[in-house]
Formats: C-alpha cells, structure tokens, sequence
C-alpha cells in the first residue's frame, strides 16, 4: 500500500443560477489578487527583495474588502487561497528571477478562470455524483468508474477543490491524500525504439508498434478555421464557429491525454523495466504530418517515472541508455551495418543474413544494451 496526494480533475454540470455564482467568484478572485497586490507594491516600492507572508496580505485582503464589500458576496476561502500563491510567487521570482517572473496583475481576457475553496475534514463533499460547495450547494459530477470508487472511498482525505471554467465546460480538480495498491513485478522489461509515425511512434523489444491518430480531428480544425477566415471579426457566424473550434481543439487534447494515461498504465503494469534511448528530448515525433503538433513524449516519461513510484516502487523503472549504433547493429550476431541509410525500414545482416525490421531491431539492441551491458567500447 503507498500513500499518494494526487490531483483529480472531473467535469461537473453546474444550474445556471451556480454558473452565474462561479462567473461572480472568478471576477472576485481576479480583482482580490489585484487589490492586495497594487496595496503591497505601494506600500513596497523601495524595497527591492522583501517578501510578504500570507499573514501580511490577509490583513491587504480585509482591506480590500472593506473597500470593495462587493467581495464579501462570494465564498470567502477562496479570496484567501488567491492571495496564498503570491509569497510563493515572490519567493520564486527571488530566487530565480530569470526563470520566473515578478507577479503581476491579471488581466481579464488572458487570466485562466478559476477559484480554489478549502475543504474542512469534517464535512464529506462528496455523495456519490455530486459534490457538495460550500456557498453553491451540490453540483452533479460526471467521471471514469476508477475516479468515482476513489471520490467515494471513504478513507480519502480532501485538501481543496478547484472550480475552472475553459470557455465551453465546467470542471472540478481535487487535491486528494488516498491510498493505492502496489502492482506486482512481472520479471519483464522491454526496449523502446523511438521514431517516426509512419512506422510506429514507439516501437518496443516485443515487436509491437503504437500508432496515434487525430487526423479526423485535425481535419475538422481546419476546415473550421478556414469558415472562420471568411466570416466578419465578431459576428453571430464567427462566434458560433470559434465556439465549434474550441471544442475540437478539446477533443484533440483529451483524445490524447486519455492515451497516454492508458498506455503508460498498461507497460507500468506489463513491464518492470522500460528502456529508452538518451536522447529521447531531442526526438520530434509529429502527430499525423502535422508540422506545429507534436507528441508530448517528455509528459509521457514522466507519466511512466511517477507510476513507477506509486505503484511499482521496488522496480527499475524507466531507464535510458547510448542508443548508437542500435539501428545497424544486428541482434543476432552484432554485426554494425556502416552502409544502412535512414529511409530503409526493412534490410538483411550482411554477415548472417537475417531480415530485420530496422525498429524492432533497435528495441531490442537498446534493452540488451542495458539488461547485458554491451556498451559502446564493443561496438566496431
């Protein structure tokens, strides 16, 4: 059994009447950060490096409050829970100010909208589908069987909940402490030859090839886009079809989320070590030829790096090694193929006459690289 803290985001269906509340509170959030930041700036401008405790901007907070009681409408946690990041926020700005920035005052059209609310450990929010707000009241929930058993187990304990809005649905993203289930080591571990999607974007040591495909939905975004490039700026016509438009571009997103949360699953649980190839960063695999999509194959690593660490701690996990020389090198007698070009999928061993597929070939010249130790001195 491992502990885990782990967020959980689930789509929820607000009334009208709760939507118009959530619209209310982000507006609040937004003008709350604002206030208390312009206060402390004021009240800062000859210090260059002071950073301010949540204490400080909470009396900023009540401040704000007496001067604007239209705060006081919305639910109060979650003025507080904005206000907590900005000493984060400055701390990180302090340490390392050329990878972050100082925080700044959010703007209307760019700020995500969103609030978060506390939840006190003697109140149970959930009730089967629905959750219960403190000011809302209980909003229905939709969400996979998994989540839902999680949701509802009452030994989860809850730290927040987060109320978002992306410009089509609504959704709720909980901070959660529960309890999982280790999965047991299979003795199995596998190579992973990364390449174009033509062959397969991922090829493993076990001969199999995924493949990913969103060319439907990526077709869909074009045309949209070109009825949107004949329509008039704002009109009925164009804010119809921007609204159709960002619900594909949605599709497109989840479809691939929902990917990788099942692949990375399925190999965590079928395999107790996953070897990939060390320059794996550098490897641009386009989704369906698309120049400006590419497969987020860094979120997929860490996606398997973090299910390793709930669920299969006492496994090696995902490991990486020298990939050269994986694509010529025959598996079966380690002759290196000097003449092999890179648009050959398919060739035969010179030396012992095997037919190989190049990908495959390299899957399982990379697990051997590290189950066996060949390393690069034995090649020539």
């Amino acid at each position: 059994m491992v502990d885990v803290k782990k967020g959980m985001k689930v789509k929820i269906y607000p009334t009208q009447e709760q939507k118009d509340c959530f619209h209310r509170n982000f507006g609040c959030c937004r003008k709350a950060h604002n206030v208390v930041l312009d206060k402390y700036n004021k009240m800062h401008s000859n210090v260059s490096n002071l950073r301010p405790t949540f204490t400080f901007l909470n009396k900023l907070l009540n401040e704000a409050k007496r001067e604007f009681p239209y705060l006081e409408d919305v639910e109060s946690t979650s003025l507080q829970q904005e206000i907590r990041d900005l000493p984060t926020s400055f701390d990180n700005f302090f340490k390392n100010p050329s990878h972050f920035n100082k925080p700044h005052f959010h703007k209307k059209k760019t700020v995500k909208l969103s609030f978060r609310q506390t939840i006190r450990q003697d109140i149970r929010i959930i009730q089967k589908n629905k959750m219960i707000l403190r000011k809302y009241g209980k909003v229905k929930f939709h969400t996979s069987q998994e989540y839902f058993q999680i949701l509802n187990d009452k030994n989860t304990k809850f730290n927040n909940v987060t109320i978002s809005f992306d410009g089509i649905d609504y959704f709720a993203t909980f901070n959660i402490d529960f309890t999982e289930e280790e999965w047991e080591l299979t003795g199995k571990n596998v190579g992973c030859d990364i390449n174009s999607y033509v062959n397969g974007w991922l090829v493993t040591s076990d001969e199999e090839k995924e493949y990913f495909d969103i060319d439907h939905e990526n077709q869909m975004v074009k045309l949209i886009n070109r009825i949107m490039a004949k329509c008039t700026n704002g009109s009925k016509k164009w804010k119809k079809q921007k609204i159709r438009l960002l619900k594909w571009y949605h599709q497109r997103s989840n479809k691939l989320d929902d990917y990788i949360e099942k692949l990375s699953t399925e190999m965590v649980k079928k395999y107790d070590a996953i070897v990939f190839e060390k320059n794996y960063s550098k490897i641009k695999i386009l989704i369906g030829g698309e120049q400006n999509l590419v497969f987020p194959l860094t979120k997929f690593i860490t996606k398997l790096q973090d299910k390793f660490a709930r669920h299969k701690p006492q496994a090696e996990g995902v490991v990486f090694v020298d990939a050269k020389y994986t694509s010529k090198k025959c598996h079966f007698c380690g002759n290196i193929n000097h003449e092999l070009d890179v648009k050959t999928r398919k060739w035969k061993c010179p030396n012992c006459g095997k037919i190989l597929d190049r990908d495959i070939n390299a899957a399982i010249n990379i697990l051997n690289r590290w189950d066996y130790g060949d390393s690069l001195e034995n090649a020539k």
